[in-house]
């Protein structure tokens, strides 16, 4: 069965070549500094395969947490990355991914431990299965 975290980090990777990504997490890991750029951490919340198990359609949360000229997590900063991930995933496909689609568009949150700007949204795919 194919990794889906691995799947969209290539994807991402090849899409947002800019922007720093820890999946298989809900948070930046500990340690994570607002000076190394924008991240966004995803991890798949649920999904299935498809009736000819061909295809895994997961389900994935994403956090984006865009970083602004002062080094600090802004709204704007974090509202601006969060469409470059939807225009890269929406409707996207390419490799192992098959489809993409927004099922939440983003909302806009704060950890309220640090209190970091974040963008929060929720996507669901195909994937092919190899």
């Amino acid at each position: 069965m194919v990794d889906v975290h691995v799947a969209l980090l290539a994807f991402l990777e090849a899409e947002l070549s800019s922007v720093q990504f820890y999946a298989g997490r809900s948070e930046p890991p500990v340690g994570w500094r607002l000076t190394g750029g924008n991240c966004i951490v995803f991890r798949a919340r649920g999904g299935g395969p498809d009736y000819d198990d061909a295809l895994l359609m997961p389900s994935v949360q994403f956090k984006c947490y865009g970083v602004d000229s002062n080094g600090e997590t802004s709204e704007l900063a974090s509202w601006t990355l969060y469409r470059s991930l939807y225009d890269a995933l929406h409707n996207g496909h390419d490799g192992d991914i098959l489809h993409a689609q927004s099922e939440t568009l983003g909302q806009l949150l704060n950890e309220p431990d640090t209190g970091w700007y974040y963008v929060l949204a929720h996507f669901s795919g195909m994937i092919r299965v190899t």
